[in-house]
């Protein structure tokens, strides 16, 4: 799994991913082994371990006040048993980690005089009680807990050609298992299944609308180059903002916000696009209006358009189990009202997400009551004052990070915060009445038409608020222009003093910074080449046309499957299904892959040939060579929203030389070229023989 958000957003202002992982092998979304690593070495940098007690497990807190004295907090923990060793390999060495149990070995006590909820806010798995659930005896799993080897079980209970899988909820996860279930069943392809047949489907049943984003998102820099970026940097750019002061936007979504940002959307996207990445209901009008929320996927709407994928928006009424059969009818009701069944339901994938209540329950009742707890809505809880992280009537009590998709950036400035506000530093002030309200005003909103996805998501806002209240300056990316680029942790540093003539860690993460924003620079590159890979996906028609000392045309068809990579070294893969060219009942198998790390990854994306009887990779034949991205231009004039990305690469066998031309239409690739030539020709002017294909979507 990796995160959804790049390594500039996912991390904190004194720590480069550069100073954990060699420069060459740090990719621009990490994975999740990589952000253990991260955290542990932050950890042994910044937090010394007589600090730390582990294998605890807090059962309750009593805030004990008594006359003219400060407020102590009562805290009561359980010792896990000790149970063994956990050791954890990481690249850059071995760690231990201790195993406790859940066994209750006494109950220990101490007074403190502050207390952090730092526990989370997704605490625990929510599943909501569906009639029927309960009673199917086929194979129930929470998206948290959606692995390799769970979605294998999945796979081996699901054989029957007549099987459905159905993923229950929208969001970031539902699009995440849905893709996950989608990339397992298409990395099972054989030969007898070529081409792609599509029995079983992932049906993805989800209550609202939403869009599917891919990572890497076209922008354009301020001089108008164009480039793909990882969306936080291209949709958290401060030079986005209305000039002035850049304020926290909290509360109900207006209408007018609504329409903007979803134009935003499919201007960005593209209107082709738009047709597989905006799940909306039959009401357009109203999907048009109500506050968007996004999910953060690659593959998803590509498995969409080459139905893998089965979206369907509604409400699971029930589940009606077979107990003959073990498998069960699953019915939803569309946003029209009516009544919907997807029968054969083998498995269903719980993609319903969290609730908050498990980290909260440690807190007394009557703090719960001045907080405004609410055990009703999920969604906002409690009554916050200064962006979630204190309530001014009870500052003895801090939150961090304890909100819906909280990022690293927000938690490390709430962590500021209450260490600035119990310091008693002067003119530290934590009530925050226009917020209080805005949330209370949320809470009130209607779901669907004015609640967007996260009540704290305004992150640019949140962030520039937190540093004026900390007098923190942020850093300008350019010469006297702090308000472009997009706004990280590493921009808002706070109490750091320079070492003269030593980069400092912030330095560090700024400079790689500059240098992805840069559109020819080799992150930019990976970005188009990683953008390229995942737009191939699917079936394309092709046409041939040879030009030179003979001339013939021919046409067929090319198909991209998506299958987990066959080798560590690679993080995307394809089987390439080519039909038709010559003979309509001939097959051409073979096989590409994307780096996006290593030394390996100067080639990007190189295309393989392979034994098509055991879909096994054989040898490289091609390394791709991307040039820079540019517009798309009709009659001398560029077309907004339209770029071209060209690619050139040598047969390593032969000699012949390949350029292949891309052309954009937002994050879709409306059609490509590729312009075969035999180097050896150009010695004989005239009798230089090329062939051009070309390639449109079915």
């Amino acid at each position: 799994m990796r995160t959804n958000l790049s390594r500039f957003t996912v991390a904190f202002s004194d720590l480069a991913w550069e100073s954990v992982i060699p420069d060459a092998d740090i990719p621009i979304f990490p994975q999740a082994r990589q952000v253990g690593e991260y955290l542990a070495c932050y950890a042994e940098r910044y937090i010394p371990t007589h600090v730390l007690r582990l294998g605890c497990r807090v059962i309750r807190t009593i805030r004990k006040v008594e006359d003219e004295d400060d407020p102590k907090w009562n805290v009561q923990w359980v010792q896990g048993r000790y149970v063994g060793i956990c050791l954890c390999i990481y690249r850059s060495g071995r760690r231990l980690t201790a195993i406790y149990s859940a066994e209750d070995d006494g109950v220990s006590s101490e007074d403190f005089d502050l207390i952090v909820i730092a526990s989370g806010y997704f605490a625990q798995q929510y599943i909501p009680d569906i009639p029927g659930l309960k009673q199917f005896q086929g194979r129930i799993i929470h998206s948290s807990s959606l692995h390799y080897e769970r979605e294998q079980l999945l796979f081996n209970e699901t054989k029957d050609a007549n099987d459905q899988i159905v993923v229950i909820g929208g969001s970031m996860s539902g699009v995440e298992a849905a893709s996950a279930v989608a990339l397992r069943q298409s990395s099972t392809l054989s030969t007898n299944r070529i081409p792609h047949t599509q029995e079983k489907k992932v049906h993805h049943i989800h209550s609202r609308p939403f869009w599917a984003l891919p990572t890497y998102l076209p922008h354009e820099s301020p001089d108008g180059s164009p480039s793909f970026l990882p969306l936080d940097l291209a949709m958290y750019d401060l030079g986005r903002r209305p000039p002035g002061p850049i304020d926290y936007a909290l509360g109900p979504i207006p209408e007018e916000k609504a329409v903007k940002t979803n134009s935003y959307f499919r201007s960005l996207l593209g209107s082709e696009y738009e047709k597989y990445a905006h799940m909306h209901s039959h009401n357009a009008e109203q999907s048009r209006t109500q506050p968007p929320w996004v999910a953060i996927g690659d593959e998803y709407a590509e498995f969409v358009r080459c139905g893998a994928i089965q979206p369907s928006m509604g409400r699971v009424t029930s589940v009606n189990p077979d107990p003959d059969t073990k498998k069960a009818s699953v019915q939803y009701e569309g946003p029209d009202g009516k009544m919907k069944t997807i029968d054969n339901v083998a498995a269903i994938v719980m993609a319903t997400g969290f609730m908050p209540y498990k980290s909260l329950s440690l807190l007394p009742d009557e703090v719960l009551t001045t907080l405004e707890y609410s055990k009703t809505d999920p969604f906002s809880p409690l009554i916050l004052d200064k962006g979630g992280t204190v309530r001014s009537e009870i500052p003895d009590v801090g939150f961090v990070g304890f909100y819906r998709g909280p990022y690293w950036g927000v938690m490390e400035m709430q962590a500021r915060f209450l260490g600035k506000l119990w310091g008693g530093q002067n003119g530290m002030v934590c009530e925050t009445d226009n917020q209080k309200q805005s949330l209370r005003s949320l809470r009130l909103a209607h779901p669907d038409l004015a609640r967007g996805q996260f009540p704290m998501g305004d992150y640019v806002g949140l962030m520039e608020s937190f540093a004026k209240d900390l007098d923190i300056s942020r850093s300008a990316l350019e010469s006297g222009d702090g308000r472009s680029g997009p706004a990280v942790p590493a921009r808002y540093l706070y109490g750091d003093i320079p070492t003269p003539g030593i980069e400092s860690e912030a330095d560090r993460t700024l400079r790689a910074l500059r240098d992805a924003l840069l559109p020819g620079h080799d992150t930019a590159q990976k970005a188009a080449a990683s953008a390229i890979f995942r737009a191939l996906h699917g079936t394309w028609k092709s046409s041939v046309q040879t030009v030179g000392a003979s001339r013939c045309e021919t046409s067929g068809a090319l198909a991209f499957y998506p299958r987990y990579p066959t080798s560590t070294a690679y993080d995307r893969e394809y089987i390439c299904v080519e039909t038709g060219r010559e003979q309509p009942e001939e097959e051409k198998v073979w096989f590409m892959r994307l780096a996006e790390v290593g030394d390996i990854a100067t080639s990007r994306i190189g295309v393989w040939s392979g034994l098509a009887d055991k879909l096994s990779v054989d040898r490289l034949v091609q390394a791709w060579e991307l040039m820079p991205l540019y517009r798309e231009t009709k009659e001398g004039c560029s077309i907004p929203g339209e770029y071209v990305i060209s690619a050139k690469s040598v047969d390593l066998g032969s000699g012949v030389e390949y350029l292949y031309t891309f052309h954009f239409k937002g994050v879709s690739i409306s059609g490509w070229e590729c312009v075969v030539g035999n180097l050896e020709d150009k010695v004989s002017k005239g009798k230089r023989e090329l062939t051009s294909y070309s390639y449109v979507r079915y």
